[in-house]
């Protein structure tokens, strides 16, 4: 086959000039080329299109979920709140009857304010609340807030002699410590 022939089988190509080749005018692309470069052109602007659309919902979907997360931790501490609430109810109840009832007899009045701090007592205890054991262990700065400290002979250094205000644990989380004396010899 000659140069000529081989020539005339390959099809004439469409060349495009390149402008920025100053250099070299006769940098060519072919048709072909130039078809496929701007379907892939499209095919990645559909692609970015594509992508942009779902980071759009993913980030509209993230803002509803914060949004329906802050909502439900309200309504949760208001149904909490209710329940503290109908707890309790019962001990003021009794705290007014007391202060309307017309005793004279002060034992009759301490015995009904024991038997309301004992309702109590009971409420707090149904919801999880103890108190912090301090008197006679060892101090313990998790537990318990020094606020005093005593020379006594009778008993090892750090140990807890006195409580001044009790403390108190929610379903194992301390919600206040106990003010306690604590022996410094």
């Amino acid at each position: 086959m000659t140069q000529k022939e081989n020539e005339q089988e390959q099809p004439a190509q469409e060349c495009v000039l390149d402008e920025t080749a100053d250099e070299n005018p006769e940098i060519c692309l072919a048709s072909d080329d130039v078809s496929q470069l701007m379907s892939a052109l499209e095919e990645k602007s559909r692609l970015i299109e594509e992508m942009t659309d779902r980071y759009k919902r993913l980030q509209a979907d993230f803002d509803n979920f914060r949004r329906r997360t802050r909502q439900e931790k309200e309504e949760l501490s208001t149904v909490v709140a209710e329940q503290i609430v109908c707890e309790l109810l019962p001990v003021v109840d009794n705290f007014e009857r007391a202060t309307a009832s017309k005793a004279t007899d002060l034992d009759t009045l301490a015995t009904g304010v024991q038997m309301i701090f004992k309702q109590l007592h009971n409420a707090l205890s149904q919801m999880g609340v103890e108190s912090v054991n301090a008197v006679g262990t060892v101090f313990d700065p998790t537990q318990h807030e020094a606020v005093m400290r005593v020379a006594d002979d009778t008993q090892p250094d750090g140990m807890v002699v006195e409580e001044l205000q009790k403390g108190y644990k929610v379903k194992g989380r301390l919600i206040r410590p106990s003010m306690v004396k604590v022996v410094g010899n």
